[in-house]
């Protein structure tokens, strides 16, 4: 009976966005740019347009916290794209509409951010993201690309505001995933690649997108643990036998992704492969981190990870699983924390 309501919780739980897919094609409503009408810009001078700021604490992240290893350091995360109904024909996120702000806190804020929220001050902005459909070449066009400006506008403002009125002259990691580390690429090119603040850079966690050489002129690939002042990236797919292969819809092509600079979300250096024992911690759909779980088979433009090695029940939900895209950060978890503690210590010694 234990195990039975065990498994109709984790389906649940499957739900919130994290790990359920779609293999099936989508067709996506949609309306005229020109007719769309977006909330009103997000004001980051007040709290209420922060997912997540130091002065706001957010119950659903106290668990972890933990002031032992909180450095005085200041992570600036940018969440994913959460907005993605196929009837839902806006443009672009209402950071006011109450369920967008609980679906983003209880998705990406709990189970993304809250890898780097024991590592110092945590700072996430709400903005108006664009609509998944933006990414398909016939929107892009036609509408896409003004809807996906206005996002990185949104985040723009929130870090200018962030620079002049929270910063403090702190150093500080940048860190997205997907749409969110798009926008990251973008802040990053815009206010570090050979800048003043380019020395405030402990790191940047680029997950999720594609990153190659060209990108940056001054910001380089990290391929060591205690490296600073660089970038690491990287897009997760799972090893399948060719017939579930033909099977699997990603949300990042593997043909888009070919070219792409892709790091060891493990060991942080260049080999290309790990062992179960080198992996430090999945966090789970019930908030428990599981170690020595993740077996990194191989890295060439992204990572190639074998199903997780945990109990029968878990593991025959994984099993479902075929597009990783999502669990970009949670498979990884404890790893990019320990990380970043590693690479913030290093940082502030010098």
């Amino acid at each position: 009976m234990k195990h039975i309501i065990l498994v109709l919780t984790s389906f649940s739980l499957l739900s919130c966005g994290l790990l359920s897919e779609s293999n099936s094609p989508i067709e996506y409503n949609s309306q005229s740019f020109n007719e769309f009408k977006p909330s009103a810009a997000p004001d980051y001078e007040l709290l209420k347009s922060w997912a997540v700021h130091p002065e706001n604490k957010l119950e659903l992240l106290s668990e972890f916290e933990n002031e032992n290893s909180k450095l005085p350091v200041d992570v600036f995360f940018i969440y994913p794209t959460m907005l993605s109904d196929k009837n839902d024909t806006s443009w672009n996120a209402n950071i006011y509409d109450l369920k967008t702000r609980d679906y983003v806190l209880g998705s990406s804020i709990k189970f993304q951010s809250s890898a780097w929220y024991s590592v110092g001050d945590l700072y996430v902005p709400f903005y108006r993201q664009a609509h998944l459909r933006v990414f398909r070449e016939s929107f892009w066009k036609n509408g896409g690309e003004k809807a996906y400006e206005m996002a990185y506008q949104d985040i723009r403002q929130a870090f200018i505001t962030y620079l002049s009125k929270y910063n403090n002259s702190k150093p500080i990691i940048i860190a997205g995933h997907s749409q969110g580390a798009g926008h990251a690429k973008r802040l990053l090119k815009e206010f570090f690649d050979g800048k003043p603040l380019q020395k405030k850079l402990i790191a940047a966690y680029l997950i999720g997108t594609k990153v190659i050489n060209e990108d940056f002129e001054h910001i380089n690939h990290m391929t060591s643990a205690e490296q600073t002042g660089g970038f690491v990236t990287w897009n997760t797919y799972r090893v399948m036998s060719s017939s579930k292969e033909k099977k699997a819809s990603y949300t990042i092509s593997k043909d888009w992704i070919k070219g792409a600079i892709c790091s060891n979300p493990i060991t942080w250096d260049e080999k290309n492969s790990t062992d179960y024992k080198d992996h430090k911690g999945f966090l789970y759909l019930n908030n428990k981190i599981f170690p020595k779980t993740v077996k990194i088979e191989n890295i060439d433009d992204k990572v190639m990870v074998k199903l997780p090695k945990m109990g029968l029940v878990k593991r025959i939900l994984l099993s479902t699983v075929k597009d990783y895209h999502k669990a970009d950060i949670n498979l990884f978890w404890e790893d990019i924390r320990v990380n970043s503690i590693v690479r913030s210590k290093k940082y502030l010694s010098e």
